[in-house]
């Protein structure tokens, strides 16, 4: 009886004609379910599954608190409900949706990313970070860089060592492929999260310097170790954000159409700079407050606009899964690409297919197409790459 009226629930809640108590029941449970038991879901268990959302439901009737609804459009699109990777799939009444076809399940499979990085120090000498076991993997003008875990630690060998002639001009730099992501503790304690086909150029030392200077190429998310006396620049293209200390996300990839910078706590200065006579000139200057975001087109770098950020879908990389809020699937195909190292053959004119939901980057590829075929967009996967069909 009791999994009859769960069913009922689901059911008025995929079309639309849930109440707003019904909706709060059944969106609380989802959060609640993927946040904090997802490990309990080893298999697809539907049963199991159905029971747990019972028992919520009829802990919390009486109760109910208010979420944020997950899917703005549900009437329109796919709503995916995840548990272990394995996933609930919902889908709202569409008659052109079809079940996945056949050709996810091929037999070269791809496995997602993981920590993969290469460490090159200033004499030209390359790490990889990937092979190299925990412990001590380099020392340079009394730093010491350890790798622990997938993690990558520098430290002064003495905290009250003056800064050693030259040692300005050691410059390191980390990068992770396509198919990795890494952290890395800068000398001054500054955090740094590097996101899949990226890279960061830093000094081995800031002792000496009038300011802590890095360079980006990707994605990567700072939480900047505070020090009023010598403010933290991050060098990406076409812009240079400002700070003391403070949280924040820039997404300057090559092959986007523009570079994003969030701002999570604190405050940062975003210019956007252009190269004259071989000197940086700022075009325009922003201050962000918590919660904006920054949007600078690579095309027309002197104009820069200012908005309410998605923190969810910024942040998403970084939390281990793809959030996709209304995103087209060259988007989302640029995504996969970095991620699972892999091509992607479009053999489409066109797509104005739209994707909403969250998807774990611990799933395999044909996980990630099998959810994603239900927009209507077709898969396959050939070796390394993903064909894009109709």
């Amino acid at each position: 009886m009791e999994h009859k009226r769960a069913d009922k629930l689901l059911n008025k809640y995929l079309k639309g004609e849930a109440s707003a108590e019904e909706k709060a029941l059944v969106e609380t449970w989802f959060l609640e379910e993927t946040q904090e038991k997802a490990k309990e879901f080893a298999e697809p268990d539907y049963d199991r599954v159905k029971r747990k959302l019972w028992e919520n439901i009829q802990q919390k009737n009486n109760r109910p608190k208010p979420v944020k609804p997950l899917w703005p459009r549900i009437a329109a699109v796919a709503v995916i409900l995840l548990v272990t990777g394995i996933g609930i799939y919902m889908i709202s009444n569409r008659s052109s949706v079809k079940a996945p076809s056949s050709a996810f399940y091929a037999k070269n499979d791809v496995s997602p990313g993981s920590n993969k990085a290469i460490l090159t120090l200033s004499d030209g000498s390359k790490i990889s970070l990937t092979d190299a076991g925990n412990g001590k993997v380099a020392d340079q003008a009394g730093i010491s860089i350890t790798k622990i875990g997938g993690r990558l630690v520098y430290e002064l060998k003495d905290p009250v060592m003056k800064s050693v002639s030259g040692q300005t001009k050691i410059l390191n730099s980390i990068s992770t492929p396509k198919g990795g992501q890494y952290q890395i503790n800068l000398p001054d304690g500054t955090k740094v999260w590097l996101n899949s086909a990226s890279s960061l150029k830093f000094p081995a030392s800031f002792k000496g310097l009038q300011e802590r200077k890095v360079e980006l190429e990707g994605e990567a998310y700072f939480e900047v170790f505070k020090d009023k006396k010598n403010p933290f620049k991050v060098l990406s293209k076409h812009q240079v954000v400002e700070v003391f200390g403070t949280h924040f996300n820039i997404n300057s990839y090559a092959d986007e159409q523009s570079t994003k910078t969030t701002l999570l706590e604190g405050s940062v200065r975003v210019s956007a700079v252009m190269m004259t006579n071989a000197k940086l000139e700022k075009q325009s200057t922003h201050f962000l407050k918590p919660g904006q975001q920054s949007t600078l087109n690579n095309t027309s770098p002197e104009k820069m606009h200012i908005e309410a950020a998605s923190l969810d879908q910024v942040m998403a990389w970084k939390n281990g899964y793809f959030h996709f809020d209304n995103d087209n699937l060259y988007t989302v195909m640029r995504q996969l690409s970095r991620w699972y190292d892999v091509d992607v053959v479009y053999q489409i004119k066109s797509s104005d297919d739209e994707f909403i939901g969250d998807i774990p980057r611990s799933v395999n590829l044909s996980e990630v197409l099998k959810i994603l075929e239900y927009s209507g967009a077709h898969f396959r996967i050939e070796g390394k790459k993903i064909i894009v069909t109709k």
